[in-house]
């Protein structure tokens, strides 16, 4: 078992308590932490873990083995490279950092003291997301000539304050909430991109947060990608991979459509799945056994990188070009 605390405990914090509290036999949050423990004394009550608003103070604890992170965008960096300069092992949310610069010093402040580090991409652990990439490893599907794929909702409507509203935490509208998710998956099916070029606006909100995002993007093995994030629409989420041999395509978390070259498509319906707790009991087994986390750190940084050439191309009208 895998003793953990947790800095962080707005409603994806408490998402990812309530994930692995009482129901995981590999990590247990043995500690809250947060800047105001006032305002979570039910969530107290009804978990029983103890509260502190004292991180430092935490991180000297000999019984804390890891840090989960679900602090602001913004201090990613700060609270992870604190975490390891104590010897604690960290699981940090996405975005990791919001510069490619911070996401490098974080991980190099692991590296240098032999901690390990898990970004919670929850997707990755989808079982119709594990069937496509199995489709796409195995050349089921042929090359991979095109990905594209959507997540948007009505987020903007609802975040009005507090850090979830502001430009400075959430730059290009909800791709850090939402489109970040998509985009990694991207990164996994087709590698790395060569050429972004991006959009994004505010166009209903009364707010200078950005509702409307979309990516264009070349990568570099010659397959193309299209992403949309909207923050002020109907819940939707999909995720497509075309290929030379057929396509699958993810319908919301659950369903999975696939076709194969000159066949009929084929629907395939998954039943509800943790992904929260797979993600941090992955995170634990990667800590205790060493067992792989499917999250690759480069795919992480280059996450990032794309993240910061978002908002230059959408500021500057133009295409941006990677080494």
């Amino acid at each position: 078992m895998l003793n953990a605390a947790i800095f962080g405990l707005g409603n994806w914090g408490q998402t990812l308590v309530r994930s692995v509290h009482q129901k995981s036999d590999k990590i247990k949050i043995t500690q809250l932490v947060t800047r105001d423990p006032s305002k979570y004394s039910d969530f107290v009550d009804n978990t029983g873990i103890p509260i502190s608003n004292d991180y430092a103070e935490v991180l000297k604890r000999d019984d804390i083995e890891a840090i989960v992170i679900a602090t602001g965008h913004s201090v990613h960096g700060k609270h992870v490279e604190q975490a390891a300069a104590a010897g604690k092992h960290v699981f940090c949310e996405k975005p990791f950092t919001l510069t490619k610069e911070s996401a490098l010093s974080a991980i190099d402040a692991c590296n240098k003291a032999g901690v390990k580090l898990s970004i919670a991409f929850n997707r990755r652990f989808n079982p119709a997301l594990a069937k496509i990439r199995n489709m796409i490893e195995t050349g089921e599907l042929g090359t991979v000539l095109h990905v594209e794929g959507a997540h948007s909702g009505h987020a903007g409507y609802d975040q009005r304050e507090g850090w979830r509203s502001t430009r400075e935490e959430n730059p290009a509208g909800v791709m850090c909430g939402k489109g970040m998710h998509v985009l990694d998956l991207m990164l996994m099916a087709a590698g790395h991109v060569k050429t972004l070029n991006a959009f994004s606006e505010t166009r209903i909100l009364d707010t200078n947060r950005d509702d409307c995002t979309s990516l264009n993007m070349r990568f570099r093995n010659g397959a193309t990608g299209t992403l949309s994030c909207i923050a002020v629409t109907a819940n939707y989420w999909r995720f497509h991979v075309a290929g030379s041999e057929g396509w699958a395509e993810m319908r919301g978390e659950n369903t999975l459509a696939t076709c194969k070259l000159r066949q009929q498509p084929e629907i395939t319906e998954f039943a509800d799945f943790d992904i929260e707790r797979a993600e941090l009991d992955g995170f634990a087994d990667y800590v205790k056994n060493d067992t792989p986390y499917p999250v690759p750190l480069e795919d992480v940084v280059h996450g990032v990188e794309l993240l910061e050439a978002t908002v230059v191309s959408a500021e500057r009208k133009q295409m941006i070009t990677f080494e």
